[in-house]
């Protein structure tokens, strides 16, 4: 089972929906009817109650919001940098912080309120002080309509994230964009990644699974990566690097030896040079794919050298820096 489950959150209202849900629970709830020769006693009381209810509608419901979103210091390290490449974890911590904020100023305005209310000296006045604090309230979280309205997107978007467990048996696939690691994951797995015979068809990280040797696996396929630096990747490229970079897994580098993605073996060794420090720790396997449209052995002698040299450091990394096993894999189309 997955670590985490986004699917669960609940909906974050908009500032004007939120209003609405908690002062027409007021009304239903509370009594609406003040009778004729109620001592001030009594009146007092009937608004104090309105007050604290209402209080404790927006108190249990942005409790709930603040619960169902995850603390990025409280998760897995591969969660928390994903929430930032997707949805830059200072502004998230900045929204749920105002609404901690929000919560807090609406326990202390019905204090503030409700000791008005012991000295309420008439039906009026008593009256316009529960208008007044209930007043207060709502321009508070209307003042939070942004806040809300982007958690809600942020909700939405985690609740379509794949269900990875970042602590189970794990194999990555990775390499640039088109080289066929969706139709390996399709092959491998029963899940229907999209393939197209272009570059980025794969925007995120897709998951699925398979069993060997009476184990299950959990197989990823990431998007693209292109060779350049760290930050002039985008979203898309920073979630395979993220998902290298925090998940324990075997490591599947796949090379088009056709060339037909549009990068030359040169580029492909390159790319893996370049993010060679992210599979330290980890298995390793070079996967050689589309030898029925150009056979290994029509490489030339230089493209030859190539695949050597990444297959000798492949070995190097599984190994932990020792000599090992032969690290080749050929996939044909």
């Amino acid at each position: 089972m997955p670590a985490y489950n986004f699917k669960n959150m609940q909906v974050v209202p908009p500032a004007k929906d939120f209003i609405d849900i908690v002062l027409s629970k007021t009304q239903r709830q509370t009594p609406t009817v003040v009778h004729n020769g109620w001592s001030i006693q009594r009146i007092r009381q009937f608004y104090m109650r309105k007050v604290k209810f209402t209080a404790q509608n927006w108190t249990e419901k942005l409790t709930q919001i603040l619960e169902d979103f995850p603390k990025v210091e409280d998760i897995h390290p591969f969660y928390s940098d994903l929430l930032n490449v997707l949805y830059d974890k200072d502004h998230y911590k900045l929204a749920l912080g105002q609404l901690n904020t929000a919560k807090n100023i609406i326990d202390k305005l019905a204090q503030d309120y409700v000791r008005l209310l012991k000295y309420g000296d008439s039906l009026y006045r008593c009256k316009e002080l529960k208008r007044a604090a209930l007043g207060r309230m709502c321009t508070l979280m209307k003042g939070q309509d942004s806040s809300l309205k982007y958690l809600e997107q942020v909700r939405q978007h985690m609740s379509r994230l794949p269900g990875i467990d970042p602590n189970t048996r794990s194999l990555l696939l990775c390499g640039y964009p088109n080289v066929g690691k969706s139709s390996m994951m399709n092959i491998l797995t029963r899940a229907d990644v999209e393939v197209q015979p272009y570059a980025f068809t794969t925007k995120s990280l897709y998951v699925g699974h398979m069993d060997y040797r009476y184990m299950r696996w959990q197989v990823l396929d990431t998007p693209g990566i292109l060779d350049r630096p760290l930050e002039e990747r985008n979203t898309i490229e920073m979630q395979s690097i993220t998902a290298l970079a925090h998940l324990r897994c075997a490591v599947l580098y796949l090379v088009d030896i056709s060339e037909q993605c549009g990068y030359s073996l040169t580029q492909q060794a390159a790319l893996f040079h370049s993010i060679k420090p992210l599979f330290a720790n980890k298995p390793l396997l070079i996967v050689v794919n589309k030898t029925d449209v150009r056979p290994l052995e029509s490489l030339s002698v230089d493209e030859q050298k190539l695949l050597r040299d990444m297959e000798s450091e492949a070995r190097r990394i599984s190994s932990g820096g020792e000599g090992g096993g032969p690290m080749w894999w050929q996939q044909q189309r």
